[in-house]
């Protein structure tokens, strides 16, 4: 893994924060994948720091529970068990319940333009076609962020973002797995639809159901890798 070199500017990021953005973007593109161990000497000296600030942006990291530190062993990649991929599901869903019902209520001109941009941006990316996958969650990312801060509720937007950086790896492996954003695009529409229209209670259960549906369909992922075992064209969703 590759990982640029990092260096604070005058008046800009700290060294920490730009180190931290750099290692969370590896762990939630797939880069760093569940289970990876994080070697402090081998990843400070590919970003050609010292290990001062490498530790200290691995600590922010661990209290957003993307890494774990392993007795004797370091930090390490979190690996979530199914069960647990459900548990932080099903808390998304009262979340985001919540916020976008609120997200549907104050929205702006402003508000519904960038969820709009982000949704024409993930019709326009066929996940089919090689290297457009990523690119496609990098969108799909945003329109979930442009669609709750639509709501102005910095807390609620924070365990938002803290519960999906926890599962994002797994549902970028799902797509590159399965390559069918069909049924998850049509729900992000109806979602629009919902902000636009500002029907608070339509948008509040269109977030919590697209919650679930997700779960859902990343489980039937799960279930499929398992099946086919060792074979090298099923990814393991799960590491041991």
């Amino acid at each position: 893994m590759r990982v640029a070199s990092a260096a604070a500017e005058p008046g800009g990021n700290s060294l920490p924060d730009i180190v931290y953005g750099q290692i969370r973007r590896a762990i939630l593109t797939g880069e760093m994948p569940p289970g990876y161990v994080l070697r402090q000497e081998e990843l400070a000296q590919k970003l050609g720091i010292s290990r001062v600030p490498l530790r200290e942006a691995l600590r922010r990291l661990e209290t957003e529970g993307i890494v774990v530190l392993r007795p004797r062993r370091g930090y390490a990649v979190v690996s979530l068990s199914p069960e647990e991929i459900r548990e932080i599901f099903e808390l998304r869903a009262v979340i985001e319940a919540h916020a976008g019902e609120i997200a549907a209520q104050r929205r702006t001109d402003d508000d519904i333009a960038a969820v709009k941009a982000s949704l024409e941006a993930m019709d326009r990316l066929a996940v089919n076609t090689p290297g457009k996958v990523d690119k496609w969650l990098d969108v799909h990312a945003r329109f979930h962020s442009d669609l709750f801060a639509s709501a102005r509720r910095s807390h609620a937007s924070r365990v938002v973002r803290t519960l999906g950086d926890l599962v994002e790896p797994y549902i970028r492996i799902e797509v590159l797995f399965t390559k069918d954003v069909i049924e998850a695009q049509r729900e992000h529409h109806e979602m629009y639809q919902a902000l636009v229209d500002g029907d608070g209670d339509r948008l509040r259960d269109l977030c919590k159901s697209h919650c679930l549906h997700t779960a859902q369909r990343l489980q039937r992922a799960l279930d499929v890798s398992r099946r086919v075992g060792g074979s090298r064209s099923a990814p393991r969703l799960i590491s041991p």
